[in-house]
């Protein structure tokens, strides 16, 4: 959905009243988020939020994104979701300082709100004060990751890391740059470095910014595509360069990425992604709905955090993952791949 489109719906719904539901439904919830249809992800979020409808079919949900994402145009959807006075609000934390205000402002008119995919990471009582958090820790993805990696190079499985890429597509996305202190943590322990690297989410340009790093640093030899679809331009690069990327090369360049997309789980299966992760993308959009039902219905909620991941995902049970993944996107699974 575009911002143009989102708006449009944003603004019809406040000419009729934003409760032009009521007759047909008991509540509304809007789930405002980050993932447009440009990312595979949101599949995950738009297939489990017409499961619960089935389930609770006195609820009507939306979906409200944009391809074209920035901060500024996120808390914009965020403040018109808002103005549509919905029974409950499921959003991300992308800026903890930039939400704060905006959230804080829709519980104070009781809305209440669920984090979802990313938590303010601050600790209670300082952070935004929503119902509860729905998702993975995007810390542990990245360390546990890392881990990952560094025993399958202590068992001789690939190349020890000497220096690792953590490329970034949103350099406002705090949750991006947890994945990638999570690695970094795991990679102290063998003293390797990790870089950040803003790459930008135009595919032309994220490969220019990457072969310009790697040109120059020539001990990388691990790279971090902190979102499965950045994981074809790393590799590509890599092999443009002449650096042998690949999980059967002895002294090639190993990527890693995350989540459990068709591009991450087929560059496994190719032996160009050494492994991935799952957050539970699936719950990530059921829960937040039912946590918002029971709390509007009973007054119930979780009194602490939904952890849904991480889970690692590599050549070992990718097999297990390829059956489930193609059942959720249908004949998408295959437009997705992009290797």
């Amino acid at each position: 959905m575009t911002l143009r489109f989102a708006a449009i719906v944003v603004l019809l719904l406040l000419v009729t009243g934003g409760n032009s539901y009521a007759a047909a439904y008991k509540y509304r919830f809007v789930m405002v988020s980050h993932i447009g249809s440009n990312d595979p992800n949101m599949k995950w979020l738009t297939l489990s939020m017409a499961e619960f409808e089935k389930r609770y079919p006195d609820v009507k949900t939306e979906y409200v994104s944009t391809n074209e994402y920035s901060l500024q145009k996120f808390v914009e959807l965020l403040r018109q979701a808002i103005a549509t006075k919905p029974n409950g609000i499921a959003v991300p934390i992308v800026s903890s300082d930039a939400l704060a205000p905006v959230l804080k402002g829709a519980i104070a008119q009781g809305i209440p709100v669920v984090a979802f995919n990313i938590p303010d990471p601050r600790p209670q009582g300082k952070r935004i004060p929503y119902l509860t958090y729905v998702g993975g820790d995007e810390y542990l993805a990245g360390l546990r990751l890392g881990q990952h990696a560094l025993e399958l190079a202590k068992a001789g499985k690939i190349p020890n890391p000497q220096r690792v890429l953590c490329a970034i597509h949103d350099a406002a996305h705090q949750g991006l740059k947890l994945r990638c202190k999570g690695m970094a943590d795991a990679m102290k322990t063998i003293n390797a470095q990790v870089d950040n690297l803003f790459i930008t989410a135009d595919p032309a340009r994220a490969r220019s910014i990457m072969q310009s790093y790697l040109t120059k640093n020539k001990s990388v030899n691990y790279i971090f595509a902190v979102a499965s679809w950045s994981s074809p331009w790393a590799y590509g690069v890599a092999k443009e360069l002449g650096r042998n990327p690949g999980v059967g090369a002895s002294n090639g360049t190993i990527v890693i990425t995350v989540d459990e997309s068709p591009v991450a789980l087929e560059g496994i299966k190719q032996g160009k992604v050494l492994e991935t992760h799952s957050q539970g993308f699936w719950l990530q959009g059921y829960a937040p709905m039912e946590i918002l039902y029971w709390y509007n219905n009973l007054g119930l909620w979780p009194q602490a955090d939904f952890l849904t991941g991480p889970v690692i995902i590599d050549s070992t049970n990718v097999g297990r993952w390829v059956p489930f993944v193609r059942n959720v996107f249908g004949t998408e699974y295959d437009k997705q791949v992009t290797w």
